[in-house]
């Protein structure tokens, strides 16, 4: 594991120590991990959209022309 170091304010950190029971790295690698993960999902949704606008839209009637095709060859 590598070691990331985290500056608090004074009274953030004595609050911290009043509440010693709360195991404090493991709180900071999940907050870390969850917005990773946030991150990593805006940018996927953002490649999408982009992935999307690239594609040309269909032609006007396509849709009605497929599903006639695909009953008419029932």
């Amino acid at each position: 594991m590598s070691v990331v170091s985290v500056k608090v304010p004074k009274a953030i950190k004595e609050k911290m120590k009043k509440y010693g029971s709360v195991n404090w790295p493991e709180e900071i690698r999940r907050a870390i991990m969850a917005k990773i993960e946030e991150v990593e999902r805006i940018q996927a949704v953002e490649e999408a959209i982009k992935l999307l606008e690239a594609i040309p839209p269909a032609p006007s009637g396509a849709a009605e022309a497929l599903v006639r095709e695909d009953r008419d060859s029932n």
